[in-house]
């Protein structure tokens, strides 16, 4: 027996059908905690486009139409910028992902974009003694929302880890917005036990409309972008005044040139998708593979007894846990979860995170007492010590439960792309859905198998986390990035060096 997966409905329409504005289209099979973030690129699209624009809009095929008016050479320049950037954020919000066609195409519209703007800066070449470079560091961190969003925390714990190098004298953090209070907090934790002597600075681009001419007078730098949007025009700008490095998170190629980009893929693997997403060949000519990943120590958790949960102690359990699980698990995980288990009555399957009813009765109904579901739990970190499997949906996100998970001795299953794919072992990540699927029934059937992959996820997680080894990555990135600062001219010009046919430099220089 299949589980009956209905279409997703994710918010209740009324019994009168509603007018096809904008923001339906936009909204259609988004979660409901994301609709106010549909609402408000909605509002942005409809500012800067026509009604007859808008009009041509349809759910369907919505991206291919904004990336046609994006190359239409209709809208100027700010306007061509803000709908790739929101429609990138649209794109995280609801299926499908962006293809890398439509990738390139938006990314070839805006690039020439940026390293005009950066052209346009008037300046001598700049040139820098890399003791000053190493001994400052900007870090160009977006928007700063919460402690439970993994972009904003692994950005503060970037700049902690560039904290622990007795050579530097300065972190600023440049950051787009408010700070909550357990923002701060966090930023007050993982700074703490910086040495006496080191200035840390937080700088807010909406507080401070001349924070670049104030960085640039507190002396020369290393410019860092962890956490900051792909089409942020200072990326470029930055590039002229200072050697750039950017952590690349995810899978997408980036937009703007940096001296050195770095990620957890290997080069070969770097060639392969940034082409594919029509990035110049220079941006993967200056990547750099490094292991290790900005974060915090994570605590291991007191163990929950399982009894309190009405867990057998020789079950194996298989966790799935997410705020937006019924946007996440997809018919072939749900189903692909069910075959593996429901032959095994010694396997429970424990779903942490909110579920629309007709989904939790229909898993509950078809599985019975091997279907534990948590919609709230009240301590993620102690729940996890439960479980044996922590098997990622079919997704993007992910990455702080899995390091809870990963924390408390879980083995980590997952897709080989996304926040996970960062945390898990690599030789053990599914390549396709079918691929996940089977490594999960081994898993099940092979006890041996189990034990092992949880002891190497801890040795795995354990070497990703080990910030003094990142340090010394990043103070030879640091001396790499200055070192390409200096060869393309000191701040020449991108259009007469990085994209300037081959020799140009020399002939500018």
């Amino acid at each position: 027996m299949r589980l009956a997966t209905a279409p997703f409905a994710f918010h209740n329409p009324s019994l009168e059908p509603e007018p096809m504005t904008l923001e339906n289209i936009l909204a259609e099979g988004v979660h409901d905690a994301d609709l106010p973030a549909v609402r408000r690129i909605a509002e942005v699209w409809s500012s800067l486009l026509r009604p007859d624009q808008v009009a041509v809009l349809k759910a369907d095929d919505v991206q291919d139409r904004i990336v046609r008016l994006i190359e239409s050479g209709g809208l100027d320049e700010n306007a061509q910028i803000t709908l790739a950037s929101t429609l990138r954020e649209l794109s995280l919000l609801r299926s499908p992902a962006l293809s890398p066609a439509l990738v390139a195409r938006v990314n070839d519209v805006c690039r020439p974009i940026f390293t005009r703007f950066a052209d346009a800066l008037a300046m001598a070449p700049r040139s820098l003694a890399l003791p000053r470079v190493r001994a400052a560091h900007v870090l160009f961190v977006g928007s700063l929302q919460d402690t439970h969003d993994l972009p904003s925390t692994t950005a503060i714990d970037f700049a902690a880890v560039l904290a622990l190098d007795p050579k530097v004298e300065r972190i600023e953090i440049v950051h787009s917005g408010s700070i909550t209070p357990d923002m701060s907090a966090y930023i007050q934790g993982a700074m703490a036990s910086r040495r006496e002597g080191l200035e840390v600075l937080l700088v807010s681009t909406l507080e401070n409309e001349n924070f670049m001419a104030d960085i640039l007078g507190r002396g020369p730098c290393a410019f860092h972008f962890c956490g900051e949007s792909a089409f942020s025009p200072v990326i470029s700008l930055a590039s002229r005044l200072g050697p750039t490095l950017m952590y690349v998170a995810s899978d997408d190629a980036p937009v703007q040139y940096a001296d050195v980009y770095w990620t957890r893929r290997t080069q070969e693997e770097i060639v392969g998708l940034w082409s594919a997403q029509g990035a110049p060949a220079v941006f993967a000519a200056n990547h750099v593979q490094t292991l290790q990943v900005p974060g915090r120590a994570t605590p291991v958790p007191e163990p929950l007894p399982r009894a309190g949960l009405g867990l057998p102690e020789d079950a194996l359990v298989i966790a799935t846990v997410g705020d937006r699980l019924d946007a996440d698990m997809d018919e072939a995980y749900i189903t692909g979860i069910e075959l593996a288990i429901r032959d095994r009555p010694d396997c429970i399957w424990l779903v942490a995170g909110e579920l629309p009813d007709y989904l939790s009765d229909a898993c509950q109904q078809v599985l019975g007492s091997q279907f534990l579901y948590i919609p709230e739990p009240s301590d993620l970190a102690r729940l996890l010590t439960v479980v044996d499997v922590y098997a990622n949906p079919f997704r993007a996100a992910g990455g702080s439960s899995a390091r809870l998970a990963a924390a408390a001795g879980a083995a980590i299953l997952t897709l080989d792309r996304g926040e996970v794919a960062a945390i898990a072992p690599p030789d053990f990540q599914g390549q396709d859905t079918e691929d996940y699927l089977r490594r999960l029934n081994a898993l099940i059937a092979l006890p041996d198998l189990l034990a092992a992959l949880k002891g190497r996820q801890a040795e795995h997680f354990a070497q990703i986390g080990d910030q003094k080894a990142l340090l010394a990555s990043l103070q030879k990135m640091v001396r790499t990035a200055a070192r390409r600062y200096g060869e393309r001219g000191d701040g020449l010009p991108l259009s007469r060096t990085v994209f300037a046919p081959k020799g140009a430099l020399a002939a500018a220089s």
